[in-house]
């Protein structure tokens, strides 16, 4: 199986996708979003999975604000859709079933590698906005060698296939420009530091399948590997081994 080729099957983890935010806070992506989306009257996430972003705009907004502003998630998988609540729409990122200049604020979180075109996505997201509107996407960027992630250490075929499914985002700025964007900027969002006892890890199902996609598009053998070691380690090291997350997501913000 090819790196580009590899996919998630969010039908399959929908309903486990959330304990995510249990354990990784993204402070820093929800300031990031709420700062991007404030006053905005039309905003739509897409890939909005199972709609916590989305809820996390609602649960800021004030009463006033609450009544006036028309949230709305896209998705292509519906188990993901069951468990969103408010405005949801199935469909695809790189066709936007929405008219033109429909929206202020476009934006989309750890969903821009998943796309199968993100050029189609940005030129999309340029027809919907109105004058003045701006698309924003937040995700990793392992091409700038900054992450030190228990995932990529333990499970090293997951770092080949990020890189080769995640975008740099020097070029993502470049592609808003050429999609019809005034102007592009890009700026970190958020760093993720989190230390967990690798026995706590397995107990709380966070070394799994379903925890991250990195993990998700593994073939059996690929993650059984990951998990030996992990085995392996904690045991040499008297079952102390400690799996340390410590990476940075980066948003990229274009402008009509």
């Amino acid at each position: 199986m090819s790196d580009t080729a590899r996919t998630t099957d969010y039908d399959q983890v929908a309903a486990e996708f959330d304990r995510r935010y249990a354990l990784y806070g993204y402070h820093g992506t929800r300031d990031a979003v709420l700062n991007f989306v404030s006053g905005a009257r039309d905003v739509l996430e897409v890939g909005c999975g199972t709609g916590h972003w989305l809820q996390e705009i609602r649960s800021a907004d004030s009463p006033a604000l609450h009544d006036n502003r028309r949230l709305v998630g896209l998705e292509p998988s519906m188990p993901m859709l069951e468990h969103a609540s408010g405005l949801r729409v199935r469909g695809r990122a790189e066709q936007l079933p929405f008219p033109d200049a429909s929206f202020d604020r476009i934006f989309c979180v750890n969903a821009l590698h998943h796309f199968t075109d993100r050029f189609a996505f940005f030129s999309e997201a340029r027809r919907l906005l109105r004058p003045g509107g701006g698309v924003m996407t937040i995700g990793k960027d392992p091409h700038a060698e900054r992450d030190g992630w228990w995932v990529y250490d333990y499970f090293p075929e997951t770092r080949t296939i990020d890189r080769a499914r995640f975008t740099p985002v020097r070029m993502l700025r470049a592609d808003v420009v050429r999609a019809g964007f005034a102007a592009a900027e890009s700026f970190e969002a958020d760093h993720i530091e989190v230390v967990q006892p690798a026995a706590e890890a397995f107990a709380n199902r966070i070394v799994d399948r379903t925890f991250t996609s990195q993990l998700t598009v593994l073939t059996d053998d690929e993650f059984g590997a990951g998990v030996q070691r992990i085995r392996t380690a904690d045991a040499d090291a008297g079952g102390e081994l400690q799996l340390v997350a410590d990476f940075h997501l980066f948003a990229t913000i274009g402008w009509a």
